[in-house]
């Protein structure tokens, strides 16, 4: 099984993560961290994209944050190859509220490399995981395992659906006929925030 393709990153470790913030301050202690995940090897970074929400609006932007810092920062730290696609950012900048701020990013687990090889001489590979929320992992310890801490399962599919329903309230609200509060209201309703 060829998961390592010659030089690129190992495909059983790919993982996106998505950090919300009100402005690009509070993003930056972020790139500092990634730029630093990068140089001592524990991740490669693959792609970066800032998305940016105002309030007066449901409109999610993607482009670069005030600071050029941030984003010079990250493209040099990134290597490219697998890239997020268009709807890979509709499906992160639908959990964006008013004027919030994001950076999402698709990042090789290299720390897990080890635990891959050992699962490809085996026969096997890493299928699916899944970060857990703090709530639920704080309500496992106080309920002792009777919460649930895997919430899609592996390979479940991606929330288009739950994007349908933001884009539909977003031309409502353009259309007039729906205002940004019920907007907000409706989309943390359909996104189970």
């Amino acid at each position: 099984m060829a998961n390592v393709p010659a030089g690129g990153p190992d495909l059983d470790l790919l993982e996106y993560v998505l950090v919300t913030a009100r402005d690009a301050d509070g993003l930056a202690p972020v790139v500092a961290a990634v730029v630093e995940l990068v140089r001592v090897g524990s991740i490669r970074l693959l792609d970066a994209v800032v998305l940016v929400r105002d309030g007066g609006t449901t409109l999610v932007t993607s482009h670069a944050p005030t600071d050029p810092g941030l984003v010079a920062a990250l493209e040099e730290a990134s290597e490219g190859g697998v890239l997020l696609s268009g709807h890979d950012v509709e499906l992160a900048s639908v959990s964006l509220g008013p004027d919030e701020m994001a950076l999402l990013l698709l990042v090789e687990d290299r720390w897990a490399g080890v635990l891959s090889d050992a699962a490809r001489v085996g026969g096997a590979r890493l299928t699916a995981g899944e970060r857990i929320a703090p709530d639920r992992a704080l309500a496992s310890l106080t309920q002792a395992g009777t919460t649930d801490l895997i919430v899609r399962g592996p390979g479940a599919a991606p929330l288009t659906d739950q994007v349908a329903q933001v884009r539909e309230l977003a031309h409502l609200v353009e259309r007039g006929l729906l205002s940004l509060d019920r907007y907000d209201v409706q989309r943390r309703r359909v996104l189970g925030t």
